[in-house]
């Protein structure tokens, strides 16, 4: 049976979404809040990419942002997980160049999943006012 958090995030998840921006204060880990259910919703790619990383890199240093793609009701979606600093909106930024190569989607909404103190939900808002950006609110 699905946690409650699953069926939040697959409730979410409908065909008019873009993507997802996860911040946290943390690096990209397992123990995350949402971490298994944004794993199962993008097929075990994250997962996937920590044990790669990690068997690849001793050295590893996740304080980078990474960003996963999955197709979702037959369009592509995104997956940004970004560790909060004082350049998240450089960071943000390029995330933004990347997801915008269709120029002719009109899927214009954005999830945030912010596990942060900080209020991005409005600066987003302000910087980007042609998408529209909803808050993601799961349990602990």
């Amino acid at each position: 049976m699905p946690s409650d958090n699953l069926k939040i995030v697959m409730d979410q998840f409908t065909p008019d979404i873009l993507g997802l921006f996860w911040v946290t204060n943390e690096e990209l880990d397992r123990d995350l809040l949402g971490f298994d259910e944004f794993n199962y919703l993008f097929d075990g790619l994250i997962s996937q990419y920590l044990y790669g990383q990690k068997e690849i890199n001793t050295d590893l240093d996740l304080n980078k942002t990474n960003i996963f793609f999955t197709n979702n009701f037959n369009n592509r979606i995104f997956l940004a997980h970004i560790k909060s600093h004082t350049g998240i909106a450089g960071v943000i930024d390029e995330h933004f160049a990347l997801i915008q190569n269709d120029k002719s989607s009109v899927r214009k909404t954005i999830l945030l999943f912010n596990t942060t103190s900080k209020d991005l939900s409005s600066d987003l808002q302000r910087r980007y006012p042609h998408f529209e950006f909803k808050t993601l609110v799961l349990s602990k």
